[in-house]
């Protein structure tokens, strides 16, 4: 009885060069389409505010003496504390009692002696004239009514003492960000408060993406009565 061979046939597929770029095409769009449907992660402050540099270019030294004016929660407040140290103050004003008790309360509870709190008014800081080195308007001058910011500026400007400065940051016009899309002041407008108010365009900080930064100064008494 002569031997049978039996032949097994392997059902093995060849990919030819066009099935093989269909293949990577296929993949590539189910690539596309699953990065789309990701949620896209959110900008943190931190990213965008840059606050470690900004705080840096206020030029504080160990014992200067600054207003955070509308301090909020208190966002630059305990890094310009860390910035004057312990022979600096930084005076938190707001009008909001309970973000300045939120402020207040992280003060009291880190023990911290160079922070000091104050309730104040839409156009008065309750600050004492020539009281402070400099002051900073961060995302505030915005959120006061068209016609309180004159007396809120000029006020800020009466607590500084001569030769000190006013450090405006603020919504760049067209910035590609959400916020406060319909109450963001022009750059030429907040030149104008603070021309208005007595005080010099000193310089001006581009490095922001989605915010002016704009630094003032106060004449001094020599310069104010020349």
């Amino acid at each position: 009885m002569a031997d049978k061979t039996i032949t097994r046939r392997t059902s093995a597929r060849t990919f030819t060069p066009r099935r093989r770029i269909g293949i990577i095409l296929v993949v590539a769009a189910l690539g596309s389409l699953c990065l789309a449907a990701a949620p896209k992660k959110k900008t943190s402050r931190d990213q965008w505010q840059q606050p470690a540099r900004v705080v840096a270019d206020l030029g504080l030294k160990d014992g200067s003496v600054i207003a955070d004016v509308g301090c909020g929660s208190g966002y630059f407040t305990f890094r310009l504390g860390k910035a004057v140290g312990e022979k600096g103050k930084v005076f938190a004003t707001e009008i909001s009692a309970k973000s300045l008790k939120a402020v207040a309360d992280k003060v009291k509870k880190q023990n911290l002696t160079n922070i000091e709190t104050v309730i104040s008014e839409p156009t008065d800081t309750k600050l004492a004239p020539a009281s402070v080195d400099a002051a900073l308007l961060c995302n505030v001058l915005h959120h006061v009514p068209k016609d309180k910011r004159a007396a809120l500026t000029k006020n800020i400007v009466r607590a500084i003492r001569p030769g000190g400065f006013l450090f405006i940051v603020g919504w760049r016009s067209k910035a590609k960000i959400k916020h406060d899309i319909n109450r963001r002041i022009p750059r030429q407008d907040l030149l104008k408060l603070a021309a208005d108010a007595g005080l010099t365009l000193d310089g001006e900080f581009y490095y922001l993406e989605h915010q002016v930064f704009l630094r003032f100064r106060k004449p001094t008494k020599a310069a104010a009565a020349g």
